[in-house]
């Protein structure tokens, strides 16, 4: 037989956390002062108390206080005599011993505090079982998900588990605001927040604030992932530490359109490694080799996006969870400022709501977890969105709040809505058809109007601004090229000769 020491030997007898003196002091409180109720109200809930005769006491002395009754060991004691429930309560004379444990009324919140990290205690000693048991489960789920789980647990538990938030005076509101605002003013740029990266969108909202949820909608092409690129990368150009989470896309992807941008070239040159040949013939495919000088243009680039205080997380699949676990790794290595979702459709729900819940519920929960986790950090999060399909079906495809995809709760929850719009992409693609008892000069006016629409709207783009708490909205105007599939504000062009300067916002630009 081993002598060796078993070292889980004894943690089977181990007694939950709990104070007991601590409840009862607390009841005997509330019995003797109701007033004192309110001072413990926002912080204890029945299921707190470890006894649970004690949280079925509390919740009574709670529910007659809420009707407006006076609550004594007295009056306790005659409802429940009525309701024939005073022995499952220890009887009158545990009524009246709780009474004498009282040490002070001045104390009660202490008492309430005590006994609430009583509580939490348990649940991390509850989660820490069933983290053991699902570890030890040769046939359970991957490590991975069981990590998401337990953080999930975690967040929700730290989320309700301190004490309550005290109640802010007005005045001290109105002071954090004036602070704010003073501080905007010495900078003299207007911005409370993170920039957006784009002088029309910084000057109808200020920048994104701490604690907002950013949603950006667009369908399928209109550019989601390249203006969400294009506000990282000119935020982190400005100074602000940006988390990229980019489900949709590689990282190495990302990084070559970026590249591409800031050099001043067709995206096509981090795919192909050559660069479109002007006369289209090129090498036979319509490319030919870089020069000299181009390449040194893309290693100047790879210089200066080396220097942008940018991360990028490309995991393939990422539950809410996860996004806050990456959140919190990129704050103990330096902090964040701005986090970036690339896309809500690609977030994962807990299993429970995939497995018991619509698409729309699913949407709906990660919605409100996004929302969460702005606060939570105390960081503005720009979450990408999908459009519904409903919006290539009309004539007119300027998208509204209706056309948010499986979900009206993302209105809800976001702070700011965003929608991108570029008329140029539908234009392009319903080129006027002859019909059959047409005439051919109708036909040719048709025409001829419609070549000057596209022309009209080549390089144009457009974010609406459908809601924001506090703000204006309405269209912001922006520039679209699309060999570079990158945006600049109006004023700044956008066309290849211009994209060098002017890629990362103008006066932005490291070292500038």
């Amino acid at each position: 037989m081993s002598n060796r020491t078993d070292p889980l030997a004894g943690l089977g007898l181990r007694v939950p956390p709990a104070n007991l003196e601590a409840e009862q002091a607390l009841l005997g409180a509330l019995l003797a002062s109701n007033r004192a109720f309110d001072r413990v109200s926002d912080i204890l809930k029945p299921e707190h108390f470890a006894d649970a005769v004690h949280g079925r006491i509390y919740r009574d002395i709670a529910r007659l206080i809420d009707q407006g009754r006076p609550v004594s060991a007295v009056t306790l004691k005659a409802e429940y005599d009525n309701a024939g429930a005073l022995e499952e309560v220890g009887g009158a004379a545990y009524l009246a011993q709780l009474v004498a444990a009282m040490v002070g009324i001045v104390n009660v919140g202490e008492y309430a505090a005590v006994i609430r990290d009583c509580w939490v205690r348990r649940q991390l000693v509850d989660l820490g079982e069933q983290v053991v048991n699902a570890a030890h489960d040769p046939e359970g789920v991957a490590a991975a998900a069981q990590i998401e789980k337990a953080e999930e647990v975690l967040f929700a538990l730290g989320s309700q588990g301190g004490a309550a938030r005290p109640l802010l005076p007005i005045g001290d509101a109105v002071s954090d605001a004036i602070g704010a605002a003073e501080e905007a003013a010495r900078r003299g740029d207007g911005l409370v927040g993170v920039t957006t990266g784009y002088a029309a969108l910084d000057r109808m909202t200020a920048g994104w604030r701490k604690g907002q949820l950013i949603v950006l909608a667009g369908r399928p092409s209109m550019g989601k992932t390249a203006i969400a690129v294009g506000c990282a990368a000119r935020a982190a150009a400005a100074g602000h530490r940006v988390l990229f989470i980019s489900i949709e896309m590689p990282a190495v992807e990302l990084a070559g359109r970026l590249v591409a941008a800031v050099a001043g070239f067709d995206s096509q040159v981090m795919v192909r490694g050559r660069m479109p040949a002007e006369d289209g013939r090129g090498d036979g495919d319509g490319f030919r080799a870089l020069t000299q000088g181009e390449a040194r243009r893309l290693v100047d680039a790879q210089a200066e996006i080396a220097k942008l205080p940018l991360m990028i997380d490309d995991a393939p699949t990422a539950s809410v969870a996860a996004i806050r676990t990456a959140a919190r790794r990129a704050m103990r290595k330096g902090g964040v400022d701005l986090l970036v979702v690339d896309y809500l459709g690609k977030v994962q729900a807990t299993d429970e709501t995939r497995r018991m819940h619509s698409r729309v519920h699913e949407v709906s929960e990660i919605a409100r977890d996004m929302k969460a986790t702005a606060k939570a950090l105390g960081i503005p999060v720009l979450l990408l969105s999908q459009l519904n399909r409903g919006v290539e079906a009309r004539e007119d495809k300027r998208p509204g709040m209706s056309d948010l995809r499986d979900s009206g709760e993302i209105e809800q929850e976001a702070d700011v809505v965003l929608f991108l719009h570029r008329e140029h992409y539908y234009l392009a693609r319903s080129r006027p058809v002859r019909t059959g008892k047409e005439k051919s000069e109708q036909f040719e006016e048709r025409e001829r109007q419609w070549h000057e629409a596209v022309l009209r709207e080549q390089g144009r783009a457009e974010v609406i601004i459908a809601k924001q708490r506090g703000g204006r909205i309405g269209p912001c105007r922006l520039r679209f090229a699309d060999a570079l599939t990158w945006f600049t504000d109006e004023s700044e062009h956008g066309g290849y000769s211009d994209a060098i300067p002017h890629a990362l916002g103008p006066q932005r630009r490291m070292g500038a």
